[in-house]
This record gives C-alpha cells, structure tokens and sequence, in this order.
C-alpha cells in the first residue's frame, strides 16, 4: 500500500475548522461578520458558559431561502464573489465560504432563517458536519444560527480552552471590535441570561466611542495621500494600557489584528509611553481594494499591502501631529477654564491667592549652560519623528487632514511653559508655578531629559556630532562576554553619540570620551546603563531603535536630578527651553512633565465649593 492517501472530507473539515475555529471568540466573528454582510440593523448574541455550551448569533438581515441555507453549509460556496477578478476587490466581510461549514464541523448546529420575501422559513441541522433534518418554520425575516457543545468531536481542541471568564472576555473584545466600525447596527450581548452589553445604533463613529471607551478621552487623528487615508481616534500617553487589547485597526471598515499596524502605531507614540505599555484607540485606514491584499489567511486577520511604505509614514504622520499638539492638555485646560467659570458665576466673594516666592542658593550656572546649548529653531532642519531613525526621502508630500495652523497656546501668547509665573521650588525636585487656572508642578528632572533628548536625537539625525568631553584619564570598565559583544557591534554609533569606547583585552573597555552634556556624571556607570538597555529587549533590534534607548539613557544621566537647587534664573531658562521642544509633555521614558491643578480643584479640597 502506497504512503499517500487522499484523506476523507470528514477529517479534510476538521483540519480546515482548526485554521479558522480557535475558540468561541473565533465562531462569534465569522458569524457576526455574515450578519453585517447581510445588512442587518440589530445583532443578538447569547452565549452559555462562555460560549462553550451555546453560541447563538441572531440579525434581522435579509436572510436566506431553503435552497441558499443548504448551499451555504458546502465548503468554498459564498454569495460575496463570482470569479477571480472579485478576489482583488473585495468589499464585503466573508468571502471564502469556509466559516459555516467549518463551525458546522465542530459542533451541533442549527441554522433558522427566513428572507422578508417568504412567509415560511427554513431550519437545518446537523452534527459534527452532517446534515440531520431540514424543516420548514415560523420565524421571523433575518437568520439564527445555533452552535452548541463547540469541540464536542475533537477533544485535543477542547482541551485548549480557556476558563469562563478569558473566553467570554475574548468574546467581549470581538464585539466591541466589529461595532466600532458599524456604528449603525446595534449590538446585544447576554451570557446565561444576563446581559453583558448594550450598544445602541448610532448615527457616526465619534457617538459609538463613548460606548467602547468609557470615561477615555479619544483624540482625532487624520492623514492622506495618494488615495489612501488615515483617520480615527487615539488615546494620549497618559491614557495607556498593559495590553494591545483596546487597539482596534482597520482596513475599509474591515477589523483586522495585523501586527505591522499595530506596531506602527506603537512607534509613533514611541518613549512617550511607559514601559510596557500600549496606546489605546481605533485607527481607520481607506485604501483601494486593489491596493491591499485581504486573502492572507483564514480568519482574514492578516493583510499585506502593495505600498507598505506609504500606510506606515501616513500612519505616523497622523499619529505624531496629535502628540505635537498635546490636544489632551487642551481640552483639559478648557475644561478647567469652564468649571472656574462657572463657580466664580455663582461665588460672591471669590479668593485672592498671592505667591509665596522662595529663591535661595547662589548662581550654579546652570542658566548659562542651558542657554549656551543649540536650540533648533523653527527653520532648523529638525527631524520630528519621536522614533531615532536615519534621515530617508521617500519623496512623499503629506497632507495632514487636519487644521494645520500653529496651535493655540494653553497658558497665552509666550508658549506653554513660558507663560507660567514661577512661584518656587520644593524638595529639589519639582518647580511650583501658577497659571491663569490653579497651580502647575513641573518635574525638573523629567523636563530636562526631555530637553537633553531631543538635543541628542537632533544632532544624530542630522548627522551632526554632540560637542563632546575628552575624559583626561581614561575609564577601565569589564563586561560579561554578550555585553562585550554588543559594545563591539554598535561602539560606531555611540560615537557619533559622543561616547567613544575602546577595547583593552580580555572583555574590557577603555572610556576615552562622553557627551559634554554629562559634566560630572559616572561614565562607567553611563555605559553600564546604555548597554543594559540594549540587552534587555532579548532581540537584535534595527540601529534606530537600539539607538533612541542609548539617547534615552544618555538623556537621562546628563540631566539635573532631585536634590539639586534652581534659582530663579535657572528655572525660567529650564521652561523657556522646554517651550521650544517638540514634544513637552512628557520625559523620553513617557512620565509626564507637568500636572496641573486648578483652583477648582483647590477650592473643593478646601471644601469651598
């Protein structure tokens, strides 16, 4: 008897169902995506167990005939494309015709539907992907497809589930993906009775946010160019989450979990996010259906794109125009404005604050160091890409759909930082100032990292070398032999850093040179440090993202710490500087510069209001 066989249909469905039915969140969006397909208006889902016992997915589309309901049970058979021109085309959701046979395979299953031009409808059903019985029936227009005991003929799948409450959250997360591009279909979700969610059709987008994103302030994002546009809404740094789960990305309303855009976005925000964390938002991408290719995999979660280039500087462009404008601290400052207003209308002796003004200490310099440093100005030829990455021409001229006049200062007309009256210092560590709406702490520590950062990021992307310090006795400093290799690999960008490193033998380094922004810092420990970045990641990463954690790093060893005193002077150069910086809000490890406190706020913890 020969090796090869031709297998059975039977064990051909179930190898064909594991590709597309990994769990109850699988079998939840092909059922609900048939269900757009269909244009229905309003879509039911109720689950039991997690979805394990039942999945019943209800629309009140334009449902199916007798013959139709037969057909859509057979493998490769689909009403959404004719021929193979349709394939580099496609609109709608589905369009292979494997998701209902393949749930079908794997379960019990029971199909009810009825179009609005038949007065009877038509129930199928079936086990393990056998047809048992089809009946005539009363139903209303639309269609119900029942999934019972999912896995119950393949134990290994079933095994693999998860508990209740991780398969219903994956359920969870699949509906408020797919309702977040349809706006105008109303969404149900019930387990064991009770209803979990409630999403009422809406009339555009921006309505349905609040419903997903519930108390998270969204920011509008837009970009386009040659056809292709980016649009949506994105959370601020300070809005982060732990996880990639509230990231929705889509390609012509279609939600996919494609890892390229997920980490686009992720680079734009850059060090404006905290380790390990992640920003949250929906990011919408229109392209031409012959442009991007849909029919990568089964669960039609994957797609590749004919221009990758252009989708990723489109994304970033739209991405770090929001970051720049920091609309996140403008609409909280108007909110603030508003609630003062508001109370002093209704106060008939509003307070009288004065500053308390606390300069001690002599001149240190530090003003003169701060102004004697290169501040790229408007005409400077200054990257503004929040990702170290070397200078490219992709020859593209992008238009950003958005108001592209200079933003509205926050605090007036001299710029954000430089506006404020500057009340003091406490601890050696944070700047007291007082604004037109309540007081703002400004982390000095965090303010010049991000001031020293964006110098060093400059003068690498401009290929410009940093002034740089000859140590006058070189440092001796020993590695394991991986860090020593890492050093060896990548010792020719530090030095266009300023940090020049030399082999001496036997896994050991010479330090010979530091950036002159770091007077006094500990140059073994620096280069400790910048090389411990590296090897955390675990993976050979490119140059410009080994690089942005050097200039981090380096940033962060070259700027004034806690404990050490600014007078006046000093402070006024600190925020005029930062006033110039492109992004101001945050340190390059994504802490936050300043937080703000309204006399609102004041006055209801003096429990004046």
């Amino acid at each position: 008897m020969g090796k090869i066989r031709v297998l059975s249909d039977n064990l051909v469905s179930k190898i064909a169902a594991g590709e597309i039915v990994e769990r109850p969140a699988s079998v939840v969006k092909e059922l609900v995506e048939n269900s757009i397909d269909a244009g229905s208006k309003h879509i039911r889902i109720e689950l039991e167990s997690g979805g394990r016992k039942l999945i019943e997915v209800s629309d009140d589309g334009e449902g199916m005939s007798r013959d139709e309901a037969l057909l859509c049970l057979e493998r490769h058979a689909t009403s959404k494309i004719k021929d193979i021109n349709d394939l580099f085309s496609i609109k709608s959701l589905g369009f292979r015709g494997e998701a209902i046979p393949s749930i079908a395979s794997v379960s019990r299953f029971k199909l009810t539907t009825r179009t609005t031009e038949e007065i009877i409808g038509s129930v199928i059903t079936g086990e393990g992907g056998k047809i048992m019985k089809v009946e005539e029936t009363g139903c209303p227009p639309g269609t119900t497809v029942q999934v019972r005991n999912l896995f119950y003929n393949t134990p290994v799948r079933l095994k693999f589930m998860r508990k209740i409450e991780t398969e219903l959250s994956n359920v969870l997360e699949i509906v408020q993906r797919e309702a977040m591009s349809r706006p105008e279909i109303g969404f149900e979700v019930l387990h064991g009775g009770k209803t979990l969610l409630r999403l009422s059709r809406k009339d555009n987008i921006a309505e349905r946010l609040s419903e997903i994103y519930p108390n998270t302030e969204l920011h509008n994002i837009s970009a386009e160019e040659e056809g292709v546009r980016v649009s949506g809404f994105m959370s601020s740094p300070l809005d982060a989450r732990s996880t990639t789960q509230k990231l929705f990305t889509y390609i012509n309303l279609r939600a996919v979990r494609d890892k390229f855009l997920t980490r686009i976005v992720i680079d734009a925000y850059g060090k404006m996010l905290e380790k390990r964390k992640f920003p949250q938002g929906a990011l919408f991408l229109e392209i031409p259906a012959q442009e991007v290719d849909v029919n990568v995999h089964p669960t039609k979660n994957e797609v590749r794109f004919r221009n990758q280039r252009l989708i990723a500087d489109l994304i970033m462009a739209s991405v770090l125009k929001m970051l720049r404008d920091a609309p996140w601290i403008k609409s909280y400052h108007q909110r603030v404005k508003n609630s003062i207003s508001e109370y002093m209308e209704g106060s008939n002796s509003p307070s009288n604050y004065e500053p308390i003004h606390r300069v001690t200490r002599p001149e240190r310099g530090f003003a003169e160091e701060v102004r004697d440093i290169h501040v790229p100005m408007e005409n400077d030829n200054v990257a503004v890409s929040n990702e170290i990455r070397p200078p490219t021409h992709s020859g593209h001229d992008y238009r950003i759909a958005q108001d592209d006049s200079p933003p509205e200062s926050l605090f007036g007309d001299e710029g954000l930082y430089s506006s404020l009256r500057i009340i003091g210092q406490i601890k050696e560590l944070y700047i007291v100032c007082a604004s037109e709406n309540g007081m703002v702490l400004i982390d000095q520590h965090a303010a010049h990292e991000r001031i020293n950062y964006e110098k060093l990021k400059s003068a690498y992307m401009n290929n410009e070398g940093p002034e740089v310090q000859e140590l006058l006795v070189p440092q001796v400093i020993e590695f394991p032999p991986y860090e020593s290799s890492l050093i060896e690999r990548h010792k020719g960008e530090f030095e266009t850093l300023g940090l020049r490193v030399e082999e001496f033998g036997n896994n050991s380094f010479l330090i010979r040179s530091v950036p002159a922004l770091l007077k006094n810092v500990d140059s073994a420990g620096l280069l400790k440090d910048v090389v411990s970045e590296i090897a955390s990641t675990g993976k050979e990463e490119s140059i410009s993202e080994k690089m942005d954690l050097v200039i981090a790093t380096i940033a962060c060893h070259s700027s004034i710490t806690a404990n050490f005193e600014l007078n006046l002077e000093e402070m006024k150069a600190l925020l005029e500087e930062l006033d110039r910086m492109e992004f101001p809000h945050s340190c390059p490890h994504g802490r936050p510069v300043a937080q703000e406190l309204s006399y609102y706020d004041i006055e209801r913890m003096f429990k004046r209001t």
